[in-house]
Parts: structure tokens; C-alpha cells; sequence
């Protein structure tokens, strides 16, 4: 599935009563859409937020279930933002995707974050079963 077709699509969405708070983090407009579109058309409620300063703001307005982050952005790193949500115990659990072409075995930083419990990776590109199946293991629901 392309982004265009994707993007495409979004007017063709299933309408399903929202189970689980998402907040979507990523620089990139156009990645950010692809992924809310995803996952939004199997009934998710997503939020967006396109830099670090303002996922750590979203987060402390409504908490989220599950925060799929990117972790290359302009003025707070995913990385940093993980690491000040996981040093307030009230954000402590909630799950994290890394959604990134970062490999993790040349970022040292990415690697042990990704060690944490609750800390998923997935690798830029991928499609929309990837993310699917990712999003569900880190929240423990089979779709």
C-alpha cells in the first residue's frame, strides 16, 4: 500500500466506536497523515503532534494509551522525549513505537530504550500490517 493510496483512502475509513488514545509524533506531515490514517481506519482516536515540545505537551493534556514516535526531529530528539516520559512515573507506562529509520544497531541510545519494557521499534518504510501488528503487541490486543 502506497502513501497515496493511503491518503487516498481516508474518506473510506471504518467507522468503529475509538478503543485506545494514540498520540502520533513525527516531524514529517505527510508521514504523521499516513499514520493517523492507519490507524484511525481500525478505530483508533488519534491526536498528532509534529514536533517533541509538543508531544510532551499533548501527553500532559490528555495522556495517551500508546505514542507512536519519531525519533529524528528539530528540537526535541524521540529519544529525549521517551526519556523524560519514562522519568515521570505518571507517564512511565505508556507505550512507545519508535517509528524511524534510525537504525538501532548504530544508535547505541536507540538500542537501549528499545531494550526497556514498552519500547517497540519499526523501521522506516513500512506497511500499514506492520504498523497494525506493531501498535497491537505493544498494546496487548490481537485485532
Amino acid at each position: 500500500m502506497t502513501i497515496a493510496s493511503v491518503l487516498m483512502d481516508a474518506n473510506h475509513t471504518e467507522t468503529h466506536t475509538p478503543r485506545y488514545r494514540v498520540l502520533v509524533v513525527d516531524d514529517e506531515p505527510l508521514l504523521c497523515r499516513m499514520v493517523s490514517v492507519m490507524l484511525k481506519r481500525i478505530g483508533y482516536e488519534i491526536r498528532t503532534a509534529n514536533n517533541g515540545a509538543e508531544a510532551l505537551r499533548a501527553v500532559a493534556e490528555q495522556q495517551p494509551d500508546l505514542i507512536t514516535l519519531d525519533v529524528m526531529m528539530p528540537d526535541i530528539s524521540g529519544l529525549d522525549v521517551a526519556r523524560r516520559l519514562r522519568a515521570d512515573e505518571s507517564t512511565a507506562s505508556i507505550p512507545i513505537v519508535f517509528v524511524t529509520a534510525l537504525d538501532r544497531s548504530v544508535s547505541d541510545e536507540l538500542r537501549a530504550l528499545s531494550e526497556q519494557p514498552g519500547i517497540y521499534h519499526l523501521d522506516k518504510p513500512f506497511s500499514q500490517h506492520q504498523l497494525v501488528t506493531q501498535v497491537a503487541e505493544a498494546l496487548k490486543v490481537l485485532q
